[in-house]
């Protein structure tokens, strides 16, 4: 058994596919296949279903994966921490994003972090909350973005810490009749087509339905923002989208603050022993989060 399988288990686990694992990997599809035929040979375990639709772990695939994570982890902090005893600063660092903090909050981060720390292997990897969750339970990702309320009681082992506050906006198309006030009520929205997000706002939104009284007219539901805001630029409905997740020239929409007012949280989250290029990041992003 050896590391490299085990990466190249996690990577099919990851992305459901052999052709994404080896690109992913920087490899080829045989390549992959012949080191997940070798460790299910060593194990005398079949760790994984192959099917026309890609490929998913058995059972006992998903034991295997959760072990290979802990030890991949652990090797990435050891060749991290012996790096840094030698005065160099080499590694990995894989971040989990959610669309709407990707947009606009962390191209900087990202950016400040490359530069501080240009020997570091940055990967980021967009995601619902859902899906930067699960990362951060299977090792997928170092660190991640998540929205205030996504954490479970029962996410034991992870850390999070304030990132950024966000204004919830009402979007409407140009020359709207509710295009020209201060703010918008969520029950007005409810009277028009609704285009509901679905990269993971829609808790938060269908939450402030219900505190307003209101069931949003659901038309469309739609995961990329830039979709969204063509949609709505085009007539087709309203909805209501994080302000970060707006670009900076948004033509033919008019974006309008909700009354009530309403923000949401974005989170930094970390397992409870993170790797050092993550505690780095933390570090950074903390910093500029309150500069």
């Amino acid at each position: 058994m050896t590391f490299t399988q085990l990466r190249i288990l996690l990577a099919v686990a990851r992305t459901g596919n052999m052709t994404r694992a080896a690109e992913e990997l920087n490899t080829t599809q045989s390549a992959v296949s012949h080191a997940l035929r070798g460790l299910e040979s060593e194990l005398g375990l079949s760790l994984l279903v192959r099917g026309s639709h890609g490929v998913s772990l058995t059972a006992a695939g998903r034991a295997v994966r959760r072990r290979a994570t802990l030890i991949l982890t652990q090797l990435e902090a050891l060749e991290q921490e012996v790096a840094a005893a030698r005065g160099a600063d080499t590694g990995s660092l894989r971040v989990g994003v959610i669309p709407s903090a990707n947009a606009r909050l962390l191209p900087r981060i990202l950016r400040l972090y490359g530069e501080s720390h240009p020997r570091v292997r940055l990967t980021v990897i967009e995601g619902s909350d859902g899906e930067v969750l699960e990362w951060l339970r299977t090792g997928a990702a170092d660190v991640g973005t998540l929205t205030a309320g996504a954490v479970p009681a029962d996410m034991a082992g992870l850390v999070t810490r304030p990132l950024a506050t966000d204004r919830m906006l009402a979007v409407l198309p140009g020359g709207h009749a509710l295009a020209e006030r201060v703010c918008v009520p969520v029950a007005e929205l409810a009277g028009h087509p609704f285009i509901m997000s679905t990269g993971g706002c829609e808790p938060l939104i269908t939450a402030l339905a219900r505190a307003a009284g209101v069931s949003l007219r659901c038309h469309y539901r739609v995961r990329d923002t830039n979709s969204i805001l063509a949609m709505v630029a085009e007539g087709l409905g309203v909805t209501v989208v994080p302000e970060l997740s707006l670009p900076a020239h948004h033509p033919g929409v008019h974006a309008v603050p909700l009354e009530p007012a309403s923000e949401r949280t974005i989170l930094l989250a970390l397992p409870a022993d993170p790797l050092p290029a993550a505690t780095a990041f933390a570090e950074l992003a903390g910093a500029l989060s309150t500069s």
